[in-house]
């Protein structure tokens, strides 16, 4: 965690040297897994569980239309059973390092809406399992893996309310790159997310 922590600070020195605007966000974050078990059969039951989503990035801009943002998120994902005989929920909470890029597709007066990509590295937190009324730390087990990577598709739109601040909503689709289990039998298991991002922009 003191590696983690010295990275995010001289990574946020330097992103807030060279950035251009500071965005803070917040909003719903919406997780599963990909699971799959060794023959290859997915697990019908799992379902999504729904966790809240705070972030800051600095927005760096790239010419006239594309913007590069270092970013920091903490993020609550997980999953739960939908089996009602035996209820089970995990809970992932994730503290994440990353960068995501924009490319302005459509640009009006005071509304900007800008598709793009990111990438980041999650930081597994504190990690749980409940199954029926037991509680089980996957952190203690030492169950799943410390590190999540991750890619996602994403939607910005951002409405301009004066010269240096704006309202933003982003749709953010994230799939795991790795499987986050450490014990390798065959499974797959991999997150999953949707967010539903809210934020309010700044120009420096």
């Amino acid at each position: 965690m003191k590696l983690v922590s010295t990275v995010l600070l001289s990574l946020s020195c330097v992103a807030v040297s060279l950035s251009q605007e500071f965005n803070l966000n917040f909003g719903k974050c919406f997780s599963t897994f990909i699971y799959k078990d060794a023959n290859g059969l997915k697990d019908e039951a799992i379902a999504y569980r729904v966790g809240n989503t705070y972030g800051a990035s600095f927005g760096v801009g790239l010419g006239a239309k594309s913007t590069l943002r270092p970013e920091v998120f903490y993020s609550e994902m997980g999953a739960k059973s939908s089996d009602v005989q035996l209820p089970v929920e995990w809970k992932l909470n994730y503290l994440g390092l990353g960068a995501s890029y924009l490319i302005d597709a459509l640009t009006k007066e005071n509304i900007r809406v800008s598709p793009g990509l990111a990438f980041g590295m999650d930081y597994l937190l504190k990690g749980e399992q409940t199954i029926g009324t037991d509680r089980y730390n996957l952190n203690e087990d030492e169950v799943l893996k410390p590190w999540n990577l991750n890619a996602s598709a994403m939607l910005n739109t951002r409405f301009m309310v004066t010269e240096t601040f704006a309202i933003f909503m982003e749709y953010r689709y994230s799939i795991g790159l790795n499987q986050i289990e450490k014990q390798d039998i065959g499974e797959k298991t991999r997150n999953i997310a949707h967010r539903a991002l809210v934020g309010l922009s700044f120009n420096l």
